[in-house]
């Protein structure tokens, strides 16, 4: 242990994409000899110092924050890291206790979340979902961080049902982006969505990373590149100006790939209602897909033809080396499983033209592709993929 006289807390800053303003902070332990401070990170993650040590040193930092918390007028929230184990503890001197007691002071329990890491916790699962629930009637909220990594289990995550969900975009994407990486996040998104949390990005580096994150459904952004840890609050609209500046590239950038989107999908409806024109005959499918394959080979690599309740009809056409073949052994197979495909399939008879799918991963080759599906008659329909270059 060391003297908690060395130890302060560090406020770093978390960006609202709503109002561009400060909507919080995290709070970060900090030691310091007099001229600078170092992180306690290590202190806490060291298998050698005891549970007890770190929850006397959790206590002093926490009390230091109330305590700050009461002196503010303004309406930002703290994140204080509270570990799991710690919150089940029932003692006099437990988070709990000591929260009511910094309510009779001033503390109003709206503006405090406590962050937690699920996959950290040993006990019944139950019992954690309880105290939560009891600490959000309260109207404190609670993030979950690290969620998506290492043995985080996207099932209890949903049971805690937290008001945050925090994601490090560093250590979930492990350096570079891969195809798993981007499934991850698309889950992650929807997993917010469905359990009514906001995403929270964290370890934001570069403008790169903030992009990623507001595009992947982010409300809140925490990291480096926005702002350090800092021993003192800010004012609230100190960085305004700067991330409405980024938003508004972020959304010239989004709706120039939007356009590019829509004008591929009304090129290739015009040239298949063309190309269909010249059918007057589906009695042999999988020459009907030939021809309409001649056609369009300038931009797709593979198509097949379903009925509208995703049992297909033909062979799959497939581009190799310039020529298109005919693989036999998909045919009959259903797809209706796909995600959206009876959703899509409405759809295109309700409206009668074709839909372009966002990017996702080919179960047969791992490559990034999307889906343009067509009505060509009553009962069937038309998919081409075109490869993501």
């Amino acid at each position: 242990m060391f003297d908690l006289k060395q130890v302060t807390p560090y406020y770093q800053p978390i960006i609202s994409a709503d109002t561009h303003s400060i909507y919080g902070y995290e709070v970060l332990g900090r030691i310091s000899d007099g001229t600078k401070a170092t992180t306690l990170g290590p202190f806490f993650h060291h298998p050698d110092v005891s549970d007890e040590d770190k929850l006397t040193v959790d206590t002093h930092i926490q009390n230091l924050v109330f305590e700050n918390m009461i002196k503010q007028t303004n309406s930002q929230l703290f994140f204080i890291n509270v570990h799991a184990n710690h919150l089940m503890k029932e003692n006099s001197d437990s988070l709990i206790e000591r929260l009511f007691v910094w309510q009779k002071r001033g503390l109003h329990f709206e503006r405090l979340v406590i962050e937690m890491t699920e996959h950290n916790f040993h006990g019944d699962i139950t019992e954690l979902t309880e105290k939560l629930a009891f600490l959000k009637s309260l109207g404190i909220k609670i993030a979950l961080d690290d969620v998506g990594i290492g043995a985080s289990n996207l099932d209890r995550v949903g049971i805690l049902e937290p008001d945050i969900l925090k994601v490090d975009i560093h250590s979930l994407k492990n350096n570079e982006p891969t195809i798993s990486y981007h499934g991850v996040m698309s889950s992650l998104s929807y997993l917010a969505r469905k359990i009514g949390a906001d995403l929270l990005f964290e370890a934001i580096e570069n403008n790169h990373d903030l992009h990623y994150s507001w595009r992947n459904n982010g409300r809140f952004f925490q990291g480096y590149f926005l702002s350090r840890p800092n021993p003192q609050l800010l004012d609230e609209n100190v960085f305004k100006a700067q991330f409405k500046d980024k938003i508004r590239e972020f959304i010239q950038l989004e709706k120039k790939k939007l356009n590019v989107e829509f004008t591929l999908s009304i090129d290739l409806n015009c040239r298949l209602q063309h190309i269909m024109k010249k059918i007057h005959s589906f009695e042999s499918l999988d020459q009907t897909m030939i021809m309409v394959a001649s056609q369009l080979g300038d931009i797709c690599y593979r198509m097949y033809i379903t009925d509208e309740d995703g049992f297909q009809q033909t062979s799959n056409a497939v581009k190799i080396n310039g020529n298109w073949i005919l693989k036999t052994n998909f045919k009959g197979m259903n797809w209706s499983w796909r995600p959206y495909f009876l959703e899509n399939i409405i759809k295109m008879e309700q409206e009668n033209k074709g839909i372009l799918s966002d990017i996702y991963s080919d179960i047969e080759t791992g490559d990034l592709i999307r889906t343009f599906s067509f009505p060509i008659s009553k009962n069937l329909f038309l998919f081409i993929d075109i490869p993501i270059m």
